[in-house]
């Protein structure tokens, strides 16, 4: 429902059952049939408004669902072995030159030999994991 064309129908088509027929014969229908156009309308939009309330708990659970398993998958992950500053720029350094130039996401680490250990490791497993290496 979040299309705003989607969302255009339904104004327009709310719109259409608020008014009551102008004209004799079909105000004569509605009364005998024992419609109440205007409780009747106003029951469509709740159940409208209903719809999209669901919908949108739906579209949160999903997005809920895939950070879970995100954030699982995270937790999964092996912790770089200890290394010296210096091993650990060197397999930067490594790892960063087999990322392929037509890679679709681009990479840059500004000044990682500035960075502390705990970043340097977090930055080799980043580069991992780009390379599909999240396993070694």
């Amino acid at each position: 429902m979040s299309d705003s064309k989607d969302r255009r129908e339904i104004e327009l088509l709310v719109e259409a059952l608020d008014g009551v027929p102008d004209d004799a014969e079909g105000q004569e229908a509605v009364r005998r049939l024992g419609i109440d156009v205007k409780s009747w309308a106003a029951g469509m939009r709740a159940r409208v408004a209903s719809e999209v309330v669901d919908e949108r708990k739906r579209r949160f659970a999903t997005a809920g669902a895939a950070y879970e398993e995100d954030l699982a998958a995270l937790g999964r992950r092996s912790a770089e072995p200890k290394r010296s500053k210096e091993e650990q720029q060197q397999l930067f350094r490594e790892l960063m030159a087999r990322i392929p130039p037509a890679a679709a996401a681009s990479v840059h680490f500004h000044k990682f030999e500035e960075a502390t250990d705990e970043e340097l490791a977090e930055m080799i497993l980043s580069v991992r994991h780009l390379l599909g290496e999240d396993d070694e």
